[in-house]
């Protein structure tokens, strides 16, 4: 991933896309370029985390204005840290879902972060498009298994094919958990250092290659919200009063 301005915002971007998939557009908001005040300086989306709305509410015409989206037709899912995936309806918000799938062109996906994972799945030769809210609670759940078996089933998308882009999120050096959390996941993604630390990132590449698709279209951006706090808002870091963030994914018109 690498960084671009646009319109005052620092935004987030897979160039290996454009081979790829060239339909496929995918931007992640970071921190700057917003009107939010300490400690949700300055680009916070997040409504549920103690900012004022209406700088919120700034925040969100400011993006979706950069992007040339419109309000009425950006799609969102509740997320609720659990593995529920529904389809995604303009200008909805998906109740209890922490996933979004859809094949319709020009239906933007939004996943809302400040420490999980945003995961975008696209198949290209059947445009059908995923976009996944992966925390740790999700994870353990089987929320990639979800979104992947929903594109498959759903939309009869080719496994072998298919791109997954996973955004910022925090890294295993700055992500304790219990030791009963971190059994949920493989030896070879946890370890013991003072405490328990799982490694999400790397747990997120190696399922979705055994759910069937290549290493190679498994594309990670290798940044932590905890380490850049320049960049990115962070639950853990910032004891959980700080902003969150946006990925966008659609599909443009062929």
């Amino acid at each position: 991933m690498r960084w671009i301005g646009q319109n005052g915002l620092v935004l987030g971007i897979f160039p290996a896309i454009e081979a790829l998939a060239p339909t496929l557009r995918v931007f992640f908001a970071s921190r700057i370029g917003g009107v939010s005040k300490p400690p949700f300086d300055s680009l916070d989306l997040g409504l549920s985390c103690g900012d004022r709305p209406k700088r919120v509410h700034a925040n969100r015409r400011r993006l979706l204005e950069t992007l040339e989206l419109e309000r009425n037709r950006l799609a969102r899912a509740e997320q609720v840290h659990g593995a529920s995936i529904a389809v995604a309806r303009p200008g909805r918000i998906a109740r209890g879902a922490d996933g979004l799938v859809t094949g319709r062109p020009s239906l933007p996906l939004a996943v809302s972060t400040a420490d999980c994972y945003p995961v975008v799945l696209f198949a290209p030769a059947e445009g059908a498009l995923a976009a996944l809210h992966v925390g740790r609670a999700g994870a353990a759940a089987g929320i990639l298994e979800a979104g992947i078996n929903r594109l498959s089933a759903g939309f009869g998308a080719n496994l072998a094919d298919t791109i997954a882009l996973v955004g910022p999120g925090i890294c295993e050096r700055c992500y304790p958990v219990r030791e009963t959390d971190s059994r949920a996941f493989p030896a070879s993604r946890r370890r013991r250092n003072g405490r328990w630390h799982v490694d999400l990132a790397a747990f997120i590449a190696d399922d979705l290659v055994s759910l069937g698709l290549r290493r190679r279209n498994v594309l990670a951006s290798g940044l932590c919200t905890s380490c850049d706090p320049g960049h990115f808002f962070s639950h853990r870091r910032d004891g959980g009063k700080t902003g969150r963030h946006w990925t966008i994914a659609w599909i443009d018109e062929p």
